[in-house]
């Protein structure tokens, strides 16, 4: 009996790109007794149609074949700045030294010969999974080091203490790099305090290092409002935008914001947002949920954002969730699939409780790991506790 390495504990999914029938099914079969999954393609053109719902751990790919070999294939995928950075290894009977060569100058990990024991293809592949997966670990090890020497933070220690309502916050960065959603408040004063959130297109620590420009002048614009005594959130949102449209370091880098201003003598919530997701509003009066929707642009999308201001009336017991689109992106047959509904109808029936958010913690947010994750995931929810005189 055959017996194959352990492959790593998460299970991955590796597609395979084989034109040879009988090899593809031997291969496949290898890979599943394995313990991986396998996305089998007869052609490079299936693979790429597939490539656009699956997001693999690797990929797999003989170089003979036709209409598109291995190697056009390859450059289709590095072109391609969603799928270009999935690792990947030639399996081929071709093993000349020159089209070795050239293969590795197209940053594939590895080129396999298919005369290779099978047993041994499977260990190669583990060791490079396993690689692929230490290097992971010690490259958010080390931006987490960077962060901390630098101290710069996206996110903050604690929640302040604002009279009349509770704030609580929760953060999990995808695949534990430091990404692109940022937290933050400013506490203005006694009676005001400032809460926002957003979220930096791009993935990963990419995005990450556009987070600190954008939260610099959100914190500035803020602060220089207050000393002028301007505290309408459209007007300041739009200057936020103004200053990262006209910054040509950040050109074509769009973020989402959703920020609340909390007035501790009306009981008002001030709500402006740019390219956000509706907020989740639970009123304990009539025991129901709604949402709260601001039509405002991306930031930085255009240099007029067509900001609104709306203004929430919260009683006590009344409650307000806002959060990124990490919360509602959810894994379907390998791709992701933005699902707001889904969400809501996940976190309603822990709304209107004494400790909603930590029902909320405990049935949603601790259930989301890496094999379901997305995307950086972020919410702040606030709870009115007391009316105020």
């Amino acid at each position: 009996m055959i017996s194959f390495p352990d492959p790593p504990t998460t299970v991955k999914k590796i597609m395979l790109v084989e034109d040879n029938l009988l090899f593809r099914r031997v291969i496949e079969m290898a890979l599943l007794k394995a313990g991986y999954n396998c996305v089998p393609c007869e052609s490079a053109t299936e693979a790429l149609q597939m490539l656009l719902i699956e997001t693999p751990d690797l990929i797999l790919s003989d170089y003979d074949m036709p209409e598109m070999n291995g190697f056009d294939f390859r450059q289709a995928v590095l072109l391609n700045p969603s799928i270009s950075d999935i690792p990947f290894v030639f399996l081929t009977s071709f093993t000349d030294n020159k089209l070795v060569l050239e293969g590795l100058n197209m940053s594939a990990l590895d080129f396999i010969n298919k005369e290779t024991p099978i047993p041994v293809i499977i260990s190669k592949l583990n060791n490079i999974i396993k690689t692929l997966a230490n290097e992971h670990v010690r490259s958010v090890r080390e931006l987490k080091v960077a962060a901390e020497t630098l101290n710069v933070k996206s996110i903050p220690t604690h929640a302040p203490i604002v009279n009349g309502y509770r704030i609580f916050y929760w953060h999990k960065g995808y695949m534990g790099y430091p990404g692109g959603d940022f937290i933050d408040f400013v506490q203005v004063d006694s009676r005001f305090c400032f809460a926002f959130l957003g979220d930096i297109m791009g993935k990963k620590w990419k995005a990450w290092f556009f987070t600190f420009g954008f939260l610099s002048y959100i914190r500035a614009a803020i602060r220089f409002c207050v000393l002028d005594q301007e505290l309408d959130l459209a007007t300041i949102v739009q200057k936020i935008n103004k200053l990262i449209y006209l910054d040509e370091s950040l050109q074509n880098i769009l973020s989402s914001l959703s920020i609340v201003l909390l007035d501790t003598h009306t009981g008002n919530v001030h709500y402006t947002g740019a390219g956000d997701l509706p907020l989740i509003s639970y009123s304990a009066q009539t025991g129901t949920t709604s949402t709260v929707q601001s039509s405002g642009l991306l930031l930085g999308l255009l240099e007029d954002g067509f900001y609104d201001n709306r203004v929430i009336t919260m009683e006590p017991g009344d409650q307000l969730a806002i959060f990124t689109d990490g919360m509602i992106d959810i894994p379907s047959d390998g791709s992701k699939k933005s699902d707001y509904p889904f969400f809501v109808e996940k976190v309603t029936p822990y709304l209107g409780q004494a400790d909603s958010f930590e029902l909320i913690r405990k049935h949603v947010l601790d259930r989301i790991d890496d094999s379901n994750q997305m995307d950086d995931a972020s919410i702040i929810f606030i709870e009115k506790t007391t009316t105020l005189i």
